[in-house]
Formats: C-alpha cells, structure tokens, sequence
C-alpha cells in the first residue's frame, strides 16, 4: 500500500522499529518467524486473536469487511492484530487468514511462471509515524497524502493489506509500471480467486483518495473480493460506502 520507505531509509528504521523484514526470497519459501516488533509486538496488545465476523458497519478493525481510507481511521488509533502469521518466503507477517491466502496466491503465481515477493504487509501504528514522516520531508505534505496513509489512517496496520512485487521487475516495485509487467496482469486477473482485491484501482482516485496502486492488495475473502469485482473494484462503491477523497483537516 502506499508507498513504503526507501532501501536507505528502511535500513535505518530497523534500528527504530522492529518488524521490517526483507523482501520475500521467494513464493516458495518456507515461512518464517515474525520478528518481534509485528507478531509478538501486536500479540500483547490484547486485540482479538481471530477474525471477527462482519459487522455491517465496516467500523471493527479485526472484521474481514473494515474500511480503512482518509475519512475512516482504525479504531483506537493504536489497534495491532494478535493472530499474525509470516508470509510464506517473508518475514513480514499478515492476519492469519490472509497469509494463508497470500501463499496459495503465490503459489499459484510460480506456477504460471511468476516469482512474486512481499515488498509490505502489516505495519504498526509506530511504524506509519515513521513512514508519513519520511514522505512529509520528501514531498511536502500535500503530496504525501496522495501516496501514503497517515498514522492511524493506514490499511496495513489491519493485517489485512499486501504489497507485492515482482522478482523479475524490481524497478517496478511499488510502482505503477507493476501493472504492465506479466506478474502484475496475472496478479490483476486472479488476485480475487485469493480472496484479494486491488484497493486503489486506476481511475477510483477520487473515491479511494489515493493514487492507483496496482501493487497494493486487500484481503476480503474470496466471496467479497467476487462481489467487488462485479461491482467495478472499488471497495467503497461495491460497500456503500462514501468517497473518501481526502481528511478531514
């Protein structure tokens, strides 16, 4: 989701934050460990260990169906899930159920011929500090906005959000080129086989209030991710749900 922070960068934020994890070596790796900053971290937070069920509000942050976006925050602000499970071929961890998927995705990628990694998965709210703070400094507020979530704002810090990438494109990562790579059309046209959607589809900018993200995946449930495909994959549209252009302030 939204971009994440540069190599040099994220070298240094390890030293601040735990949890960030490589890139995945690969989709067939075995899977590994979080580190302590995501899974454990969140772990004794004292949040709700599975996945609860729909709400209809779309407001529980452990619920398959939460909209997070500019005018809907996680709430409380500092909400962590305690069932986050690593990524197979990553340390970077996801709410057990979307793991699950994210591998089968995976495998189902090398098996058409496409090596994709986890460039991103769940973040803390700590961690969102960090990375708006950068894109602040880089860009300007105004257009960090447009390409990173604010803290307490941030689909990863559900679990449930996926950045991926493609072994065979690097330049591509997190990128709009992504799209246009083999991977990136595989990805675009079995992602909700998975369970998954593209959050920020091309041309939903004004009612996502983001950039499209051909990267960024959101894990529903298969069922869900059918529903907002034949809606036109825009969660808000297919949900009900207002646009959310931009914050409130």
């Amino acid at each position: 989701m939204r971009r994440t922070l540069p190599l040099a960068a994220l070298a240094a934020l390890a030293l601040l934050v735990a949890g960030c994890g490589t890139p995945a070596a690969g989709p067939s790796s075995t899977p590994t460990t979080p580190t302590s900053g995501s899974a454990s971290a969140a772990a004794s937070s004292g949040a709700a260990s599975s996945t609860a069920p729909s709400s209809g509000t779309h407001d529980d942050p452990a619920a398959l169906d939460v909209v997070v976006n500019k005018t809907r925050p996680v709430a409380p602000p500092d909400w962590a899930p305690s069932d986050l499970v690593a990524v197979p071929g990553s340390e970077l961890p996801l709410r057990a159920e979307a793991a699950t998927a994210a591998g089968d995705l995976l495998d189902a990628a090398a098996a058409a011929g496409h090596r994709l990694t986890t460039l991103s998965a769940y973040r803390s709210y700590d961690y969102q500090v960090r990375t708006y703070g950068h894109w602040v400094d880089e860009l300007g507020r105004a257009e960090a906005d447009r390409v990173s979530a604010r803290p307490g704002y941030s689909e990863h810090q559900t679990g449930l959000a996926w950045d991926v990438g493609d072994a065979a494109t690097p330049a591509c990562d997190l990128e709009a080129c992504f799209g246009d790579t083999a991977a990136g059309r595989w990805v675009a046209a079995h992602a909700a086989e998975y369970g998954f959607v593209i959050r920020y589809p091309a041309g939903a900018e004004d009612v996502t209030g983001f950039d499209h993200e051909p990267w960024h995946l959101r894990y529903v449930g298969s069922a869900e991710a059918a529903r907002v495909e034949a809606a036109g994959g825009v969660l808000e549209t297919a949900w009900g749900m207002p646009p959310a252009r931009d914050y409130a302030d």
